[in-house]
């Protein structure tokens, strides 16, 4: 019986000593994945900051577009504000795009027919002509 016990002492031991090293081995584990998951939290971060940097200049640019904001205005407000302010001036009756009137030539010229489709490929002598000035 007491060669039994000693067997079973011995048995408990080894097996005690194995879980206790395979606690520690968790413990060193736990440990790394802990670092990774705070490595990967900072990136997160860092990558929302890029991103919100990004919607929120886009938005600025649009804002300032359609309205008279300056972009002293605009920086100190935060991406929620700016949409609504983006979502208000979309709304507004004057909302639409505008464009520049493009003219070949001077601004002299009032001539309506001539488009720049008719001017494409043409020398600037053939546009002086269609003016009618030879």
């Amino acid at each position: 019986m007491s060669e039994k016990k000693t067997d079973l002492d011995a048995t408990i031991k080894t097996q005690l000593a194995s879980l206790t090293m395979d606690n520690a081995n968790l413990k060193k584990d736990l440990e790394v994945e802990k670092d990774k998951n705070q490595a990967l939290t900072k990136q997160c971060v860092q990558l929302a900051a890029v991103i919100e940097g990004e919607l929120k200049s886009d938005l600025m640019v649009k804002i300032m577009t359609k309205s008279d904001y300056k972009q002293a205005d605009l920086e100190p407000l935060n991406v929620e504000q700016l949409q609504t302010i983006d979502a208000t001036l979309s709304k507004s009756k004057g909302a639409t795009a505008t464009y520049k009137s493009i003219r070949a030539g001077n601004d002299s010229t009032t001539d309506s027919r001539l488009t720049v489709g008719n001017l494409y490929g043409k020398t600037r002598e053939q546009i002086l002509a269609m003016r009618g000035e030879s």
